[in-house]
């Protein structure tokens, strides 16, 4: 099982590091867009729904590793009294009980209108934009879909965690 959970973490550690260089180009291109605007009178829809694609990706897998690292907000105001055992078994809890329904309401939610998206190749309302939103629209359910691999290998873990 720590396997599994090893593999899980290792692909969420992958999206890490493309979502860093995402930041990277996306900071790049921001400049871009503000130094063309100020300085030339210059603007570019594509360029600027690019910067939204950008944020929009690096947001919502950013979303899959901070459950993997377990930085996300957490109340540990009713656990702090607790020992390590209990805590690790609120957090299994509250993992079966919010978490994987959460990430597979999203999946589930979310899935006609990609499918909808995808069928029309749905581009932007924009002239000049980028026709991509079917793939902007594909991060959703694929968010709910890491999210799920996330709390799996988080489940592994505390389970190891316990029995050690």
């Amino acid at each position: 099982m720590k396997f599994v959970s090893a593999i899980i973490n290792n692909f969420i550690d992958k999206i890490l590091a493309l979502l860093t260089t995402m930041l990277l180009i996306m900071i790049t291109v921001l400049i871009v867009i503000i130094l063309g605007r100020f300085l030339f009178a210059w603007g570019n829809i594509a360029l600027q729904e690019f910067v939204m694609y950008l944020h929009s990706t690096i947001f919502m897998l950013g979303i899959c590793y901070v459950c993997k690292e377990k930085s996300h907000v957490s109340i540990d105001i009713f656990s702090r009294g607790y020992s390590e055992p209990s805590k690790i078994k609120i957090n299994l809890m509250f993992d079966f009980i919010f978490l994987i329904p959460f990430s597979i309401f999203i999946i589930y939610i979310s899935f006609d209108m990609v499918m909808a998206s995808w069928n029309i190749l749905e581009g932007s309302s924009e002239a000049g934009g980028l026709d991509y939103v079917y793939l902007l629209k594909t991060l959703i359910p694929l968010t709910g879909f890491i999210i799920l691999l996330s709390c799996i290998s988080n489940i592994i873990d505390n389970f190891i965690r316990l029995k050690s």
